[in-house]
């Protein structure tokens, strides 16, 4: 019976037993339906947004938009239920979701809140090659203007597929999961924060950013690499100058393909910090959180300016921070 199936999977309550009358579910039910085979068809995935605000629950956000989106009933566009990305909270979930479900798209988002105001920064992402479509920081009481924001830049997308001159072909597919694998794995190295494991992350992001022409990944490997140099001073196999030096010199690199950047504004904030520019670094640290999703590592790196000049207590804070938003953080679970 349908009960014994969900009790072997370990849901020994999804059914109870009403007298004289049957059966019924005890939680709330869901209708989907199967996906055809439909090459016209393309398929979004909005991973639940990241917050380090207490008065706000993101994922109220998330359904809300993943609501709006798929009430709009856009031919040929299918919304994954926030039952399917409801734990998809950091890259090692979302990585795996991406691998397993392969959707054309996905979105990710971060709540700022700057005085009274609540804003939300959102990057709409092709997953085929993580290209980034399109960023915009909006209102977040105004969901209605950010599901139309997205819809809009997807359709412009699959119908003028030149404005994404970047785009992978169709058989590189398989190529760029393989090198988002292989991204996730110097990470995990990287995360591992001992000087053996950061050389190891070292060789695998200086590989990948020969091996891809894909520009926000060789942006995200030119900034962990320059993330490792540093990393590799504080543990003393550096001169912290000779690091700042070399780790400046990737983001310039950086700098030339791209605008404005959170990864980058962070790194730089870190290296500012780490020479001795408080000033500096705190505006950097600012306006990268104005511009990234990813808070947690921006808690980290203020949280290693804080170490370096003996501002333990502020260190804590942050490191519990960025805990916080991403618990698998190896390298802040180290530090602390």
């Amino acid at each position: 019976s349908l009960r014994c199936i969900f009790e072997k999977i370990g849901y020994d309550r999804c059914i109870e037993t009403i007298y004289r009358k049957g059966y019924r579910f005890s939680g709330q039910v869901f209708k989907t339906k199967i996906n055809e085979d439909n090459t016209s068809d393309y398929s979004i995935a909005i991973f639940p947004f990241t917050t380090s605000l207490n008065t706000l629950d993101p994922l109220i956000l998330n359904q809300e938009l993943v609501q709006n989106i798929s009430n709009k009933k856009i031919d040929g566009l299918y919304t994954y239920p926030m039952a399917a990305t409801n734990f998809c909270n950091d890259h090692i979930s979302q990585n795996s979701f991406l691998r397993r479900f392969k959707p054309d798209y996905f979105v990710t988002g971060r709540i700022n809140q700057n005085n009274a105001v609540k804003t939300l920064y959102i990057e709409l992402i092709d997953a085929k090659n993580l290209f980034l479509i399109a960023s915009n920081h909006l209102p977040v009481d105004e969901l209605h203007n950010t599901s139309q924001f997205i819809i809009d830049n997807i359709l412009q997308t699959v119908h003028n597929p030149e404005r994404s001159v970047r785009l992978a072909k169709p058989d590189q597919g398989y190529k760029n999961h393989y090198l988002s694998d292989e991204l996730l794995a110097g990470k995990k190295e990287l995360y591992e924060f001992t000087p053996e494991s950061i050389y190891r992350a070292m060789a695998i992001f200086d590989g990948l950013q020969n091996k891809s022409d894909i520009q926000t990944l060789k942006i995200e490997c030119y900034c962990l690499l320059a993330e490792c140099h540093m990393s590799l001073a504080l543990h003393g196999k550096y001169e912290l100058e000779l690091a700042a030096q070399k780790a400046l010199e990737l983001l310039h690199y950086v700098s030339d393909i791209t605008n404005v950047d959170g990864k980058i504004l962070a790194i730089m904030g870190l290296i500012t910090g780490l020479s001795g520019q408080a000033k500096v670094s705190h505006i950097l640290f600012e306006q990268a959180k104005i511009h990234t999703t990813d808070i947690a590592s921006l808690y980290y790196y203020r949280a290693l300016v804080n170490f370096h000049n003996e501002r333990i207590e502020e260190a804590r804070i942050c490191i519990d921070k960025s805990l916080q938003l991403e618990p698998r953080r190896r390298k802040a679970v180290v530090i602390k």
